[in-house]
């Protein structure tokens, strides 16, 4: 196995640490959504073909889309968790 030769350096700077944080969750239980948040949301009409309860079937877009939404009854249950670091960095300086 070769060796790496290795050298210090000073250094100054700064630099920006970012840690972010995914959480898988299963999320079963109650929401309440508007129907006219599910429309903007989604794009769908207040009626289609004189159903005026056709929007129900545009909420899961409607959730996926970002839609605002009340959790009145919501039970979550976390699958995993990761964690990544990044870090850039500001025009450090160098010295030897």
């Amino acid at each position: 196995m070769e060796k790496v030769n290795e050298m210090k350096f000073n250094i100054e700077g700064t630099r920006t640490r970012t840690i972010t944080t995914t959480i898988v969750e299963k999320v079963e239980g109650e929401i309440d959504i508007t129907k006219k948040n599910v429309m903007e949301a989604s794009g769908c009409f207040a009626k289609e073909d004189g159903d005026s309860t056709a929007w129900y079937g545009y909420v899961d877009e409607a959730i996926y889309n970002d839609s605002p939404l009340k959790e009145t009854g919501l039970k979550t249950e976390s699958l995993s968790e990761t964690k990544v670091e990044t870090i850039d960095w500001n025009k450090p300086m160098v010295d030897w």
